[in-house]
């Protein structure tokens, strides 16, 4: 019985993913939780925790306990005769060392600062990640709905077009028309049913590139929500610059790149501080033992004679380290400067994507808006034409013609609605950092 029940529950899970209808929110929370590279990305945020946590605890001092056990053979010098014996014998060291850096030029605070700074770059680096996903997905799921309604268009004039197929064949049996016009929907009817497949196949294939996105095993049954997306209200504008500068406020990118100045100066600042002498203090205590003794003290009695404690600074001044030094805080220059330059780049890419999705945008606008005029005027040609192919006027061959010169301008139109939506959404998203349909 549980494994019935464990089978049952099994299918139904299944049945339930199968019949699973996505909106766009539902593939945008579920890609933010699987995508396998923001998960590198959140753990790299986690080292990186780490690494600051531990630049903090350099602050404090070493604490170390170390022994040490020595069999002696042959002549060796007594520690408490100092003369040579030549018994074998046996000894245990036992230290205890402390130390403490009191300066190093810095270096502990400044690798503070870059840690922590890497840290916050690290949540921007993830943040940057997600945006691109986020569009990616929008794109792809847009393209669903495009391809589903044109998917539906295509199997509405294949129907329609079977229905003229079967009272032209009526007409034909009847005498009242040529086996022509016939043979004309027939071709017709067979170019519809290619623009079906090729409907399905380009839909299947919207599928696939969004399952690849969510990392679904099973495209096939990935039905996305149906909305009735209106076409959003495009404003011209004289320029970008006020959305440029917001842009700049809120892009995760821009602020990585700064971010990656900050690791830079404080990488030089570091390397400066190796021209810097470093003090640190040190306590150590040590105790002997040898197994000779024991019939003079005990193991015990041993270990307290023989204490031996210290306190100790230790100075370190450089002075020639074979241009170690001075290559360091060269090279943490040149870094300085390429930093910016990348900051700088990373300022100017995001100017040009704007400036080109608005242009985008603008340049989709004004086909949309030429398609919509298209369509109004192929319909009235279709109207027209199909009026006189009713009475008899016109033949089959042309009003297949026009038929198709307003199947091709309503597919254009539904196209250039859906270039139109994700252009200017894509362009609201440099300042909102929201997908919203």
């Amino acid at each position: 019985m549980k494994v019935l029940s464990t089978l049952s529950c099994f299918f139904i899970f299944i049945s339930i993913q199968a019949q699973q209808i996505w909106s766009l929110e539902d593939c945008i929370d579920y890609a933010l939780n699987n995508n396998i590279s923001l998960k590198q990305s959140e753990l790299n945020i986690e080292l990186n925790k780490n690494e600051y946590f531990q630049s903090k605890m350099e602050l404090l001092p070493s604490v170390n306990i170390s022994n040490s056990f020595n069999n002696n053979r042959g002549r060796y010098i007594n520690p408490f005769t100092n003369e040579f014996d030549e018994e074998v014998t046996s000894s245990l060291n036992l230290s205890y060392n402390s130390s403490l850096s009191l300066f190093n030029g810095f270096k502990n605070i400044n690798q503070i600062k870059k840690a922590a700074n890497e840290s916050l770059k690290s949540i921007y680096d993830l943040e940057s990640a997600q945006n691109d996903l986020i569009s990616s997905i929008a794109l792809s799921y847009l393209q669903i709905l495009f391809n589903e309604e044109l998917y539906k268009t295509s199997e509405s004039q294949l129907d329609l077009t079977k229905n003229q197929e079967n009272r032209i064949k009526t007409l034909v049996e009847l005498g009242s028309i040529a086996q022509g016009e016939l043979l004309n929907i027939q071709s017709q009817l067979a170019s519809e049913e290619q623009q079906l497949i090729q409907a399905e196949n380009q839909l299947n294939l919207s599928k696939l590139q969004l399952a690849q996105l969510l990392e679904l095993n099973q495209y096939e049954n990935l039905n996305v929500l149906k909305l009735d997306i209106k076409v959003p209200i495009f404003k011209i504008k004289n320029n970008i610059n006020t959305d440029y500068s917001i842009a700049l406020n809120t892009q995760s990118s821009i602020k990585s790149s700064e971010l990656e100045i900050n690791s830079a100066i404080y990488d030089h600042k570091i390397a400066r501080a190796n021209y810097l002498p470093s003090l640190s203090i040190g306590h150590r205590i040590s105790t002997l033992y040898l197994d000779n003794l024991d019939d003079i003290f005990t193991f015990n009695e041993q270990l307290e004679n023989n204490q031996q404690s210290a306190i100790f600074l230790s100075l370190n001044i450089p002075i020639f380290n074979k241009w170690n030094i001075r290559n360091s805080v060269a090279q943490s220059k040149i870094q300085i400067e390429n930093s910016q330059l990348n900051a700088q780049q990373a300022k100017n890419q995001l100017r040009k994507n704007m400036e080109q999705a608005y242009a985008d945008q603008l340049a989709a606008y004004k086909k949309y808006q030429a398609t919509q005029k298209a369509v109004i005027a192929f319909k009235e040609a279709f109207n027209y034409i199909n009026e006189r192919y009713e009475i008899g006027m016109v033949n089959s061959y042309e009003f297949n013609e026009s038929k198709n010169k307003l199947i091709t301008a309503e597919s254009d139109e539904l196209r250039a609605k859906y270039d139109l939506i994700f252009k200017v959404k894509l362009y609201e998203f440099y300042t909102s950092l929201k997908f919203e349909l």
